[in-house]
């Protein structure tokens, strides 16, 4: 088996705080910036009653930043814990750090609770009462019930439980001995589901008896469901939105502006390059760029899609790149003053959300001659979090010095934006049926039901101003109000 490669350990924002009043254990989890696997390799002594010498080397595709580790409560690692981290590693194909850390968390509950409890996580006898994964399943019922935990977090707690027994059994990394009597049971399930033509038919899934039910959710009103819970801000908040904005850095203000106005997820804005804005622009005189697998612009999966840029924003976005605070911010970063650097980067020279591209270059050590080094010294890989901190510490905050009553919104919700007011432009120019089509390609949906949900919105939103309107109407002239009122308020 390869040998892991810790790199460093990195405390402080890669660990993780007690969680107080949950569980008496110390345990916590670590990030390691720069996680390598090495294999080890044996040469055979030539000189009698001398050790065999050893080598390490890099695996192929061996490089993961960001990867979760626990440690014990009393400092050590968790050796059965970080073993099957490591091997499901091994056995992934596509490797995401959030992913990763969201199992971990979950393994760390566990671990942690083992602590408080003082029990072995083989602790299996005859009695299922007193087996440790039903115990866990107990205490998970009871933070429900108090209020600690949600449902859904304990329904994935005690799945990822489940899943690390059923592994580490598969992968031999403890003896079927150890097992006298088995963690859990495997039930069957059967779904009905039905397909395109209106068939329905069952579906035999593996479950489990230690399951957590999770009450089915209802409809989230107001929301569109594109990736998560989207909430499109109404022209007028939109209006504030840009409003505030012209108080903030030009980089700022031109990240809100290809998010409001391409509707890109924050991953590919982020992961655009300088010389992906240079490219020529369409007989409409609006860029054309293509993101996803393979453009150097990263995509959720990886997916591609034709992003369309305005032409006004383009040259806007080209000045910018030419710009002494453009460059100066590039050459404080990883790549350096080059058009294959990041469009956007803080005023420190980090990018605000890590392309697949640069963790790829770090892997090899050295991009444009750059040695890692200078990669390691600014820390691990970035998510965004700058910008939804923006949002939350500086942005919202000035939006409502003139409107108390804003909305808290995600980044993410410039899209959903991006979509109704695109749906709007284009119901006024041709049909239904043809501007699903061409908001699905703007938006790069999967599915044309995704892109029906944006429409489904907008006609529920005026049914419902309409519904209240109408009440109002009718029973407003029984209120006794001292407000003042227009004329034709209810006329």
């Amino acid at each position: 088996m390869d040998i892991v490669g810790m790199g460093g350990w990195m405390g402080g924002a890669g660990g993780s705080a007690k969680q107080a009043g949950r569980y008496e254990s110390g345990a916590y989890s670590l990030l390691i910036p720069e996680f390598r696997l090495l294999s080890v390799n044996f040469a055979a002594a030539r000189v009698k009653n001398v050790q065999p010498s050893h080598e390490f080397t890099q695996s192929p595709s061996g490089y993961f930043p960001n990867f979760p580790v626990i440690i014990q409560g009393d400092g050590a690692p968790w050796e059965i814990g970080n073993l099957y981290l490591v091997c499901r590693l091994q056995k992934t194909t596509q490797y995401e750090s959030r992913s990763f850390r969201t199992v971990a968390g979950h393994i760390l509950d566990y671990r942690r609770f083992l602590e408080d409890e003082d029990l072995d996580f083989l602790h299996f006898p005859e009695n299922d009462l007193l087996k440790v994964t039903y115990r866990y399943r107990r205490r998970l019922i009871d933070q429900i019930n108090s209020g600690e935990i949600k449902r859904g977090t304990a329904r994935a707690r005690i799945n990822v439980v489940v899943r690390f027994y059923k592994e580490i059994i598969r992968w031999k990394l403890v003896g079927q001995e150890e097992f006298q009597y088995q963690p859990f049971e495997v039930v069957m399930k059967y779904l009905s589901i039905e397909d395109n033509v209106g068939l329905s038919r069952l579906l035999q899934i593996e479950s489990h008896n230690l399951a957590i039910k999770v009450p089915k959710k209802n409809k989230a009103p107001g929301f569109i469901k594109d990736g998560g819970l989207l909430r499109p801000l109404t022209v007028a908040q939109q209006e504030s939105l840009l409003k505030a904005l012209l108080e903030f850095s030009r980089e700022y203000q031109l990240l809100f502006y290809v998010a409001l106005f391409t509707g890109a997820r924050m991953q590919s804005i982020c992961t655009i390059q300088v010389c992906h804005i240079w490219r020529p622009l369409d007989g409409d005189g609006d860029l054309r760029l293509p993101i996803g697998a393979g453009t150097g612009v990263d995509t959720k999966g990886g997916g591609c899609m034709t992003l369309i840029i305005p032409g006004w924003l383009v040259e806007d976005l080209r000045v910018y790149s030419r710009s002494p605070e453009s460059i100066k911010r590039r050459e404080r970063s990883f790549y350096g003053d080059v058009d294959t650097n990041y469009l956007f980067l803080t005023n420190t020279g980090s990018e605000y959300y890590t392309s697949k591209r640069e963790i790829a270059g770090r892997e090899n050590l050295s991009v444009n001659g750059r040695a890692s080094a200078h990669n390691r010294a600014y820390g691990s890989i970035r998510e965004g979090a700058t910008i939804r901190q923006f949002i939350t510490d500086t942005l919202l905050p000035k939006i409502r010095l003139g409107d108390p009553e804003y909305n808290k919104f995600r980044f993410h919700d410039l899209r959903a934006s991006f979509g109704m007011n695109l749906l709007e432009v284009e119901l006024e120019r041709r049909g239904v049926t043809a501007t699903l089509e061409y908001v699905q390609q703007r938006m790069g949906h999967k599915s044309k039901e995704t892109t029906l949900l944006y429409l489904n919105y907008k006609t529920e939103m005026v049914r419902k101003a309409d519904i209240q309107k109408k009440f109002e109407v009718r029973l407003f002239k029984y209120v006794n109000t001292t407000a003042k009122l227009d004329d034709d308020t209810y006329a």
